[in-house]
């Protein structure tokens, strides 16, 4: 087993993921001799998809994840769930590491091997030699720029012989733990933002610190002369801390008043309420909504987006076309397996599946809301979706079942045997 692994996500950014993997290899070879990496590709059908595909297959131990389900920065996620190494190292993939941090962090954890420490350190300026910016060790806990956390810098992190002390947050370029330890992040967050300070949180939450280690230091590329190719937008960043609020139990008053003074109270007002909605919305219920195209058709998934819009929830479709050389039920049972590896690959508890052909008809959006209206109140773990006078449009499955419907077993497929024969009925 390897000693660590170094992950990244990224979304059409070929150069910053080659320049990164290539400096750990160069400047960090005998820390990482052993190490594995991970590459997830939020974007695998995109310009940048077969060149990363095939440097991942050029690096030894080098593992490219394509996950097309939605973009987001929080599908970072998935490099702890993939990780087999006892301490996981993510990456932005535009990060350079200074000599010694790599060797930092597996001091660090392997010095504490029942750590549940979020380790992160203190990104220095482009310009290296220039005493007029010193390195950013932590972020303040204030609004700006419709982002939490402002840069600020402590004494105690401008020098690399250091020892560690605690943060309240950190820009997360670069943050490491023992990958046991992971907490995770919210699998509704979408797009860009709200990570900060939430997973911190979170660390703290379950027993860990967050420390800014000196000699774990790093450079960041911010300028991007081509524009962003990552979708960022105000309505996803303020949702994602919304969702992180509600999660944790935080208030969201800072925001509120951050929004008005940043765009104005009529734009704010418009921004929350719609994001609100969309939080409140029945399906926002379950951590991922996967509605299967069986058809493939554009008309099929417009209607079935403009039924989920109608719940304010087509924000968190995943959306998934069976083989089409499978016989319609081998089809949709391949299909269920593969929903249901995936949301247990990914940490998840309740997922909702539609067939999106269901959700063509008139109405279709009022039925599915009284069919998953119960589901806060019942315990289920694999259940057939039913309303009045309706098909039954999807099924629900939460918690242990996902476990032996990934593993291929029967008993779990058999539970699932009368939604895939369009029957209905609670399981």
């Amino acid at each position: 087993m390897s000693r660590i692994t170094v992950g990244m996500a990224t979304y059409d950014d070929y150069d910053g993921v080659y320049f990164t993997l290539q400096a750990l290899r160069l400047g960090h070879a005998t820390e990482l001799s052993d190490a594995e990496f991970v590459v997830v590709d939020n974007n695998p059908s995109g310009p940048a998809a077969p060149a990363l595909r095939a440097l991942a297959d050029h690096i030894p131990g080098c593992r490219y994840l394509p996950f097309d389900r939605y973009a987001s920065t929080a599908v970072r996620d998935l490099v702890f769930r993939v990780s087999r190494s006892p301490v996981t190292l993510c990456l932005d993939s535009h990060v350079l590491l200074a000599p010694g941090s790599v060797h930092a962090v597996l001091d660090h954890f392997e010095q504490r091997p029942h750590s549940r420490d979020l380790l992160q350190g203190p990104m220095i300026a482009d310009v290296l030699d220039d005493d007029r910016e010193p390195p950013s060790t932590h972020l303040h806990p204030e609004w700006g720029d419709a982002m939490f956390g402002t840069w600020r810098t402590d004494p105690r992190g401008t020098e690399p012989g250091g020892k560690p002390f605690e943060v309240g947050m950190q820009g997360l370029g670069l943050f490491a733990c023992r990958t046991d330890a992971w907490p995770g992040l919210n699998p509704r967050f979408r797009a860009h933002g709200g990570e900060e300070g939430y997973l911190h949180e979170k660390v703290r939450r379950g027993g860990g610190r967050v420390l800014c280690h000196p000699g774990v230091r790093w450079l960041h590329r911010f300028t991007r002369p081509q524009g962003p190719s990552f979708p960022v937008g105000l309505l996803e960043r303020v949702r994602n801390y919304l969702i992180g609020h509600r999660e944790l139990g935080l208030d969201s008053g800072g925001l509120t008043e951050h929004l008005h003074d940043l765009v104005g109270e009529e734009q704010a007002l418009d921004v929350l309420d719609r994001a609100r909605r969309q939080l409140d919305s029945p399906l926002a219920h379950f951590d991922a909504v996967v509605c299967l195209l069986a058809d493939g058709s554009p008309r099929t998934w417009e209607r079935a987006t403009g039924a989920l819009a109608e719940l304010d929830a087509d924000w968190l479709a995943e959306w998934l076309t069976p083989a089409p050389d499978a016989e319609e039920q081998g089809g949709r049972e391949a299909a269920l397996r593969q929903i249901a590896a995936d949301a247990a690959g990914r940490g998840l508890d309740r997922v909702l599946i539609l067939d999106a052909a269901s959700l063509r008809a008139p109405g279709a959006a009022e039925r599915l809301r009284q069919a998953v209206g119960d589901l806060r109140t019942v315990t289920w773990s694999v259940r057939p979706l039913t309303a009045a006078g309706s098909d039954c449009p999807g099924l629900a499955l939460r918690g242990p079942m996902l476990d032996p419907v990934a593993r291929g077993e029967r008993p779990a497929l058999a539970a699932a045997a009368p939604w895939l024969d369009g029957a209905g009925g609670p399981q």
